[in-house]
């Protein structure tokens, strides 16, 4: 009985080790992007800026979900750099739709959202640096979590299996 209880600690403070490296990764993703939620009557338009800087990451990534998705949707979206020159326009066929662009010098980018579409539409949008090395961080606290419920798990089921027995010695 008592060899299970620091297997019941220790599995408790890697499940609280997991919560804390998914959080710091929301915090991380979070301040790397500026976001905005909007509805976009047909023929409107939204603007979203955000600062970037290649010295810190080569690649943006912007992304665009559309609240109540239907085919008939017609939204384009263009990027632009500093320079005020197109980096990337198109249309959106899916939803959420995501896609990394060159950042190539420091200074404001911009993302334009069109509605060209036959009905006001919810759009949200998103830009800003592309994470680089979340999804090491994102699975690593993953494998903390699954291990420290599976150590819980074997020593709550070990504690509920002996707590009728008494240790002999």
């Amino acid at each position: 009985m008592k060899k299970f209880k620091p297997v019941i600690v220790i599995s408790a403070i890697l499940i609280i080790i997991g919560i804390g490296l998914s959080i710091y990764e929301s915090q991380l993703i979070n301040e790397n992007v500026a976001n905005q939620q909007q509805n976009l009557l047909i023929g409107g338009s939204m603007t979203l800026t955000k600062e970037l800087d290649p010295s810190k990451n080569q690649n943006g990534v912007y992304s665009i979900q559309i609240t109540d998705f239907k085919e008939d949707n017609n939204i384009k979206v263009t990027v632009f750099n500093p320079a005020d020159e197109i980096i990337t326009s198109k249309s959106i066929t899916k939803n959420p739709f995501q896609e990394i662009f060159p950042i190539s010098t420091r200074g404001v980018y911009k993302i334009q959202i069109e509605n060209q579409g036959p009905r006001e539409v919810q759009v949200l949008a998103i830009i800003g640096n592309y994470p680089q090395n979340i999804s090491l961080l994102d699975i690593f606290g993953f494998v903390v979590v699954i291990t420290g419920l599976s150590g819980l798990a074997i020593g709550i089921m070990h504690f509920v299996k002996n707590r009728g027995k008494t240790d002999v010695s």
